[in-house]
């Protein structure tokens, strides 16, 4: 009996002992999940706060790498303005809104220490336009057309027209230019076919008002078009013209002054030779007196 009795008492003591353990448990998740709702809903009030304040906003969106493109232009295609986010603007969205352009080859967006926002843009190496199918289109190195439109015609003023050649002679000029830097292709104006040349029929208007005349292997000495423009003391008559295979540069009279000039020769010999028929023709009638 007292062995019985013994047994009963263990095992309520024992089941007296799991139920506390129980209450404690539940005490000790109770209050890890009032923890973590805590935590949760302050990091919640918080992030309400930091979002809704101005201070979350991006500070700042710098642009680099444009050569062709306006600065204005690309912020509209990333579609980051001072109103985003910073936390929220993700990169590689960005720049895929950014490469949607044709002229954008590449470009790289990171987010900089105090809400700072660049965007790199790697643009196609644009050589001209040219008239194709009565469209105006851009000329890249690689040999691409891009058509123009509306919203990037603002970019002939940055790139020099090409017209007047043939398929043959237009390949040659858009191979060579290629080797040309930014900065001289952006300084000339146009490039025409000159017939009145035989070799150097190449006429390159620059934007600064000078005429450069050469072949169209010739183009690429353009790189060291300041260079020689500082050299010389151009007269305002005369023309630049580079020799292709010496690699030399001079100054001449421009092929429409020798025109004049020519022109102006032969009206004084016809005006000569008018005159001494005239005298000629008054000794007659003397004499016929």
């Amino acid at each position: 009996m007292l062995e019985e009795k013994k047994k009963i008492l263990d095992t309520n003591v024992f089941l007296n002992r799991r139920k506390q353990h129980r209450i404690i448990s539940e005490k000790e998740k109770n209050k890890r999940r009032y923890l973590i709702l805590s935590v949760f809903l302050s990091l919640v009030i918080i992030c309400g706060i930091y979002f809704l304040s101005k201070q979350s906003n991006i500070y700042r969106v710098v642009v680099s790498g444009n050569n062709y493109l306006n600065e204005e232009d690309i912020l509209r295609l990333s579609n980051v303005t001072n109103d985003n986010k910073f936390l929220t603007t993700l990169p590689f969205v960005v720049e895929k809104n950014v490469k949607t352009n044709p002229l954008v080859e590449d470009c790289k967006v990171e987010l900089l220490d105090g809400r700072l926002v660049k965007i790199n843009v790697q643009e196609k190496k644009i050589i001209g336009y040219t008239y194709e199918n009565n469209k105006s289109v851009l000329v890249t190195d690689k040999d691409e057309r891009i058509e123009l439109d509306r919203d990037n015609l603002y970019i002939i003023n940055k790139v020099p027209l090409i017209e007047g050649f043939n398929q043959e002679d237009l390949v040659l000029i858009e191979k060579e230019l290629v080797n040309c830097d930014y900065s001289i292709i952006n300084e000339i104006s146009e490039i025409h076919y000159y017939p009145e040349l035989k070799y150097q029929y190449v006429e390159v208007i620059m934007r600064d008002g000078n005429y450069v005349f050469t072949s169209p292997y010739g183009l690429k000495l353009l790189n060291k078009y300041y260079d020689m423009e500082s050299s010389y003391a151009r007269d305002k008559h005369n023309c630049y013209y580079f020799e292709d295979i010496s690699g030399n540069a001079y100054t001449s009279a421009c092929p429409w002054q020798s025109e004049q000039e020519s022109q102006e020769i032969n009206s004084e010999e016809e005006t000569q030779d008018s005159s001494q028929d005239y005298e000629y023709y008054e000794d007659e009638d003397y004499q016929e007196e």
